[in-house]
């Protein structure tokens, strides 16, 4: 089974399988944008 590789949208470090992360996802013209993801505590940055 491949690994997918996952890389925080605010730090752009890779997140490991062990740490705490988010999925993001935004709606633009009422359509979801493909998810991303990030640290769940990203340094200096936050997104609620």
């Amino acid at each position: 089974m491949a690994k997918e590789r996952k890389s925080c949208l605010r730090c752009k470090k890779d997140i490991k399988q062990e740490e705490l992360h988010k999925i993001v996802m935004y709606v633009v013209q009422n359509e979801f944008t493909e998810h991303h993801y990030e640290h769940v505590e990203c340094p200096e940055k936050f997104t609620v």
